[in-house]
């Protein structure tokens, strides 16, 4: 249990993880650092003492006589050093003198210098200086040297303790002024309105810098998003309420109208009112799942087969007359999207080019066209196809305006291009140039 609320402390809390890694880092730094000191310390007081160890060999060598009583030599200490011991051997190998029992062992002549022996069970430093009549050896007990450079350490050790326990505490408090940032966005963010989505400017550090630009980015969209649903519904509230304002004065005709011809005309114009407005709120539906659902997922579609599918569900022959086809390519598309696609234009061409029109859908490679030979539009309408609920002046057919709306979002999402022209030889055309795969 207590692991597992680590864990989850840990995995949760921006502060928390930093404060866990640097004290970490800092801790394997520090006793890394401490290792290295304490080691450099012994070695160090080591050599001190040995040094010190031979310079009392000097001045004892120094002040030996012929005829000296050598068993008067005053004993050298100070702090550093207990009593020290020595042996003074002759050349014929009798002692001299020597202040320790057992006298240290007599050394070889090739042993001059600092050396470690043990006698009597006691480790012991000496120092050996000899000439052809005698040789000194003096020493002192290596547990003294080895005392002296473990109480260095410690002391050493104690300081980057202490050193330590300041250093805590200082990084902590860094890292909290270091998250002030994040703390200051926060802040921002939680006094905002609900419907605030203006861009955030605050000075911040350039490692939040990607974050501020993207809450920025992301507010922006949303604004726009928020924007075009305003627009939406504002312009579906518009178009439908023509509609049921019709239906309305229809249908209080048919009620109030004592002759019975009237009241079948206007019942006739409210069922003509209500296929127009069950279409316009088919298309809005269609027009809002392709502005604001999820972003379709694409496979490969056979366009083809697409035209030939469309063909047959808008109630048109697939023959040559009505299809023509030129190596059709495969793209990544979706399929149902790419048939609603067609079927609007399809619509669009059966609905305002007139009833004896030929509608040609032709396939060349990744490039589709459906063309009529209609009367075409004028250059005005032209340029404001694709608008939303736009209808020519004058138009008597029913619909919204939103069917060439619905191909150009399709086509957004397939990034491809869409073309509206007038035919040279009359009539109306609108090309999509598609990505092959």
């Amino acid at each position: 249990m207590m692991v597992r609320r680590w864990t989850h402390w840990l995995s949760h809390s921006l502060l928390s993880r930093l404060t866990v890694l640097i004290l970490l880092a800092t801790l394997l730094a520090w006793a890394v650092f401490s290792a290295v000191l304490l080691y450099e310390a012994r070695k160090e007081t080591t050599e001190l003492l040995d040094k010190q160890l031979a310079a009392y060999t000097q001045m004892l060598w120094q002040n030996l006589g012929d005829e000296d009583d050598l068993n008067t030599l005053p004993a050298q200490s100070n702090h550093h050093h207990v009593r020290l011991a020595f042996t003074l051997y002759h050349s014929d190998g009798s002692v001299q003198a020597s202040n320790i029992q057992p006298t240290f062992p007599r050394q070889a002549p090739q042993s001059a210098g600092l050396l470690n022996l043990r006698l009597a069970g006691q480790d012991w430093r000496i120092c050996v200086r000899q000439d052809q009549n005698r040789q000194l050896i003096v020493g002192e007990p290596l547990y003294h040297h080895r005392k002296i450079a473990n109480e260095m350490a410690e002391h050493l050790g104690e300081t980057a303790l202490l050193a330590l326990v300041i250093l805590l505490p200082l990084l902590l408090l860094a890292i909290r002024r270091g998250l002030q940032p994040l703390r200051s966005v926060d802040a921002e963010l939680a006094q905002r309105a609900p419907d605030n989505l203006s861009p955030l400017d605050l000075q911040v550090p350039s490692e939040i810098v990607p974050l501020h630009d993207r809450l920025n980015a992301l507010f922006a969209q949303v604004s726009d998003t928020l924007a075009r649903e305003r627009r939406f519904t504002a312009d579906a509230a518009h178009e439908l309420r023509t509609p049921l304002a019709g239906l309305r004065v229809q249908i209080e005709l048919a009620q109030s109208s004592p002759r019975p011809e009237t009241r079948v005309k206007a019942l006739g114009r409210a069922l003509e009112g209500i296929d127009r407005t069950t279409r316009l709120v088919a298309q809005l539906l269609e027009m809002s799942r392709l502005e604001y659902g999820e972003s379709p997922h694409f496979s490969p579609v056979n366009l083809g087969e697409l035209a030939q599918q469309a063909l047959r569900d808008a109630g048109l022959p697939s023959d040559d007359a009505h299809l023509q086809l030129n190596a059709p390519a495969t793209i990544a598309g979706h399929a149902l999207l790419l048939n609603l696609l067609l079927r609007n234009l399809l619509d669009n061409a059966k609905r305002y080019a007139g009833q004896a029109v030929q509608i040609v859908v032709q396939l060349d490679g990744d490039h589709l066209r459906v063309s009529d030979d209609g009367p075409g539009v004028d250059a005005e309408t032209l340029q404001r196809l694709g608008e939303r609920f736009y209808r020519p002046a004058g138009q008597t057919q029913l619909g919204a305006g939103l069917g060439l709306s619905i191909v150009l979002r399709i086509a957004q999402l397939h990034g491809a291009k869409v073309v509206f022209s007038n035919r040279t030889e009359g009539g109306f055309s609108v090309g999509i140039q598609f990505k092959a795969i």
